[in-house]
């Protein structure tokens, strides 16, 4: 004689974390009626180095390359259609839920799309042991990960990266984006005595403190994503991909902004449809075997 009891919540499925577009070094707001196309500058160094004057010789003359990058707008959209019926007759309130529903894949979408820019780069880092980095510069793993990151591991990174002279993101310190798999070895790795939770600067900044980060150890901060990195890289799929970048990694350009959109009915109400939309792109902004020759990013992966 009872009718069962509907609930007013509407569950959602574990959505995962991205952490990509907070790093994202420049964004331009390009605007419409300004073509697919979106270009940006990037200067070289001087070709012949300054020196000692004597008094009698006029100061030497040098020069510099300009090289350009070049990036596409596209369009990123999805939607879900439901009928006027539905959402006359449903106990649960359709809309909210198809506009959350969407954002969420929005979120997943852009960020891989983000994503899998700061993974195009010439510097690949394969952790082939516990204490063993095999890095190329041709953006082709040759070596099979058995390790995720350890102290030794990241200190051989991070020193590769100052060698190759990439700027620290924020003036002080490299970032790295890891999956859960790579960052657990920092963990467990008695050596990384240098490790300092976020817990214990959190408070004092605030403010500055990105989403997703858990600490820092030499001269990196470490951030955690679930979304985009795999987990189950190298020997045994046990491992985890990540990247370490500095500043001026990848260029984003905005045409139209992400939005959520409603559809036009075309049955006197009776057809309806939310979308999300975005109109806009990504591109990594330097490139080892570009004019200028250079890169900010390194992506660890495995063969």
């Amino acid at each position: 004689m009872s009718q069962p009891y509907l609930t007013q919540r509407l569950r959602a499925v574990a959505q995962p974390q991205f952490r990509f577009r907070q790093f994202v070094d420049v964004k331009e707001a390009i605007g419409k009626n300004r073509g697919d196309t979106w270009l940006y500058d990037k200067r070289g160094n001087v070709s012949t180095q300054g020196t000692v004057l004597s008094e009698t010789n006029t100061i030497p003359q040098t020069q510099f390359v300009v090289g350009q990058g070049t990036g596409i707008v596209v369009e990123y959209a999805n939607s879900v259609p439901y009928t006027g019926k539905l959402e006359a007759l449903g106990q649960i309130m359709i809309e909210p839920a198809v506009e959350q529903a969407l954002r969420d894949d929005m979120v997943k979408a852009l960020e891989s799309a983000a994503g899998s820019q700061y993974i195009n780069t010439e510097f690949i880092a394969v952790m082939s042991a516990t204490n063993s980095v095999v890095i190329t510069t041709n953006g082709t793993a040759t070596a099979t990960a058995t390790a995720d990151l350890t102290a030794f591991n990241v200190q051989s990174v991070v020193n590769f990266m100052k060698k190759k002279l990439i700027p620290k993101y924020d003036g002080q310190s490299y970032i790295c984006i890891a999956s859960t798999s790579a960052l657990a070895g920092m963990f467990t790795d008695a050596s990384a005595g240098g490790w300092v939770d976020v817990s214990k600067y959190q408070v004092e900044f605030a403010k500055n403190i990105f989403n997703g980060e858990i600490g820092k150890y030499y001269n990196t901060r470490f951030v955690e994503e679930t979304g985009f990195f795999s987990n189950t890289i190298g020997s045994g799929s046990t491992h985890g991909a990540a990247v370490f970048f500095g500043a001026d990694s990848v260029y984003e350009a905005v045409t139209i902004p992400e939005e959520i959109r409603v559809k036009v009915s075309i049955d006197f109400g009776r057809d309806q449809a939310l979308a999300w939309y975005f109109l806009g792109g990504w591109k990594t902004v330097w490139s080892w075997s570009a004019t200028p020759a250079e890169q900010h990013i390194v992506y660890v992966t495995s063969a």
